[in-house]
């Protein structure tokens, strides 16, 4: 950690491995799709995969985009001169940035591979004690990641920090987070069949941040098979 703190910013070993993480979680996501359509593929619903896992679907895409922007800063810290603080060339804030990215994207990796798995235990083998430990476990994990460990990081590092630096990773982890939030909310709205108001967005939204306990439960008014 004190090496992350130096105003020189981290060292290449740091950002590498945080490259071999954010690969390792785009993996995680792909591999959460195929499953997906292993399933639907056994299934016997009417519906299309786009109907049925429209909310994974948006997991993955959220969950890739934020593994690149991990991937696209690491990247530009190789190229940032060490001991330039100001915010726009500043490798540390740069690594901080990605490595908030990461966290979120793991969050999306958990939900993209563990969704059909707890769902199925409750359902498929009446296992609803099992399920909700799961769901309860997975939601404090998922807290960790959203919440915990991004902003303890940011806690930890904030003392050294120039203030164009701190600008740079508060509003990066404010946007994230927003947009983790809103679109998995958005498409848990539309899968759920709720109505189209701020107010149900608002509440779809706020879901969100339990969001491994809506696996238990299927949709209220799931969309109709196509004819």
């Amino acid at each position: 950690m004190s090496q992350l703190n130096a105003a020189e910013g981290p060292p290449d070993s740091a950002v590498q491995n945080r490259l071999t993480a954010a690969a390792a979680v785009l993996a995680t996501l792909f591999f959460g799709g195929s499953f997906a359509m292993q399933l639907h593929a056994q299934s016997r619903t009417g519906r299309t995969f786009a109907e049925s896992f429209a909310y994974l679907e948006v997991t993955i895409v959220v969950g890739a985009l934020l593994a690149f922007v991990s991937i696209a800063c690491l990247l530009l810290c190789q190229h940032c001169v060490a001991t330039d603080r100001g915010w726009a060339q500043s490798k540390r804030g740069w690594f901080i940035v990605a490595n908030t990215a990461q966290y979120l994207s793991i969050a999306q990796g958990m939900s993209a591979g563990l969704t059909e798995l707890v769902f199925g235990i409750k359902h498929t083998f009446d296992a609803a004690g099992l399920a909700l430990v799961l769901a309860l476990s997975a939601t404090l994990v998922w807290w960790l990641l959203l919440f915990v460990a991004p902003l303890h990081a940011l806690r930890r590092w904030w003392p050294h920090l120039a203030r164009g630096e701190r600008a740079l990773v508060s509003v990066s982890y404010g946007l994230m987070l927003a947009f983790v939030l809103l679109s998995n909310g958005t498409i848990y709205l539309i899968q759920d069949g709720a109505p189209d108001t701020l107010g149900s967005l608002a509440q779809a939204v706020g879901r969100q941040l339990v969001q491994p306990m809506t696996w238990l439960d299927t949709w209220a008014h799931p969309p109709r098979a196509t004819p």
